[in-house]
Parts: C-alpha cells; sequence; structure tokens
C-alpha cells in the first residue's frame, strides 16, 4: 500500500462533469492502492470570509464556525491535493473561492505548504484555451500563493446542460484522450 494520500477537492456547486471526474480519479487511486478521499464542497458548510484579518492575523486561525477548519486540518495532513472545478467567467465558482478564501489562515500562519503536490483540473464549455485561464488562476494564484508544488495542470470541454448524463465528460467526443490524460495525472500525483 502506498503511503501517500491524496485530497481530491471538487469545486463545484451541482452534480456533474467535475465531480464526474473526481470520482473517476480517486478509483485509478485506489487501483493503485493510494489511499484518497473526495471532498465535494457542495456539500458542505463553508461560510464566506468576513475579512477579519485583525483576528486570524493575529490568532492564526478563523473564528467562523463551520466546516472550514476540518478541511484546513486535511489540507495540512493530506500529501497531495486535486482541484477540480467548472470554469465560471475564468475563475472557479463562488463555493470554491469560499474555500480559497477561507484557507488563506494556512498562508497567514505560514504553515509550510511546500512538499504538497497540486494538481488542477477545470471542466468548461469553452475551448480548452479559454478553460486554461481558468486553470491558470487556480493554479498560479492560489496554489503557489499557497507554496504547493504544482505537477499537473488540465482543462477538458464539456456541455453545461447534462440533462442528467453524468458521464458527459467520457461521451461527448471534445477530449478524445481524457481517461489516459487523467491517469497521466495521477501518475504525476503519485510519484
Amino acid at each position: 500500500m502506498n503511503k501517500m494520500k491524496v485530497l481530491l477537492i471538487c469545486g463545484s456547486p451541482r452534480k456533474g462533469n467535475s465531480e464526474t471526474l473526481v470520482n473517476y480519479l480517486a478509483q485509478k487511486l485506489k487501483e493503485k492502492k493510494v489511499k484518497n478521499e473526495v471532498v465535494l464542497l457542495r456539500e458542505k458548510n463553508i461560510k464566506r470570509c468576513n475579512g477579519c484579518v485583525e483576528f486570524c492575523n493575529k490568532n492564526l486561525y478563523c473564528h467562523i464556525k463551520d466546516d472550514m477548519p476540518k478541511l484546513i486540518e486535511k489540507l495540512k495532513t493530506f500529501d497531495a491535493y486535486v482541484f477540480v472545478s467548472p470554469n465560471y467567467f475564468y475563475m472557479p465558482p463562488g463555493i470554491f473561492k469560499d474555500f480559497i478564501d477561507r484557507s488563506s489562515v494556512l498562508y497567514t500562519a505560514e504553515y509550510d505548504l511546500s512538499k504538497k503536490k497540486a494538481a488542477v483540473i477545470v471542466v468548461g464549455m469553452d475551448v480548452i484555451k479559454e478553460s486554461n485561464k481558468c486553470v491558470y488562476n487556480i493554479a498560479e494564484y492560489y496554489c503557489k500563493t499557497m507554496k504547493m508544488r504544482i505537477v499537473a495542470k488540465k482543462a477538458f470541454k464539456t456541455n453545461s446542460e447534462l440533462k442528467g448524463n453524468y458521464n458527459d465528460i467520457f461521451e461527448n467526443n471534445y477530449n478524445k484522450n481524457i481517461k489516459k490524460d487523467l491517469e497521466k495525472i495521477v501518475e504525476k500525483i503519485i510519484k
């Protein structure tokens, strides 16, 4: 059994392509005997940051009572992260942005995430070039600011209207090598 632990975070506010990818990656990690956990932000109670930097900068933790303290602990204890998000105007959706904002207490506390690996995957109905802007925003601004080691970045084209077909990401023929691409990301995370 590989001793690495991978945290897969789905930043979509609904069940859809992002969640399908997270579940696929979790299965591939399991096949490689890598312990992993899926976090669906849509199922978590994450309140918005209220900008009380006088408190968090002084105390090095957030006083807001919700699910974020448990997620902060997971960020501390897992070895690698896979962030999967839909593309909303070249940015992650609000629920994912709330997660990012609230995890800033790790930055304020100067918690060392430099040995942690990160992969960023974005899905969107735009052409890949456009969704890559969202990849860049999450990877370069969030992961690099937090000093995570980015090992993979990828955007996939999807349909927005799924009509209950949660396997659309694999069936829409926009991403000819999607499963191989995802398996390469798994390899980069675990090596």
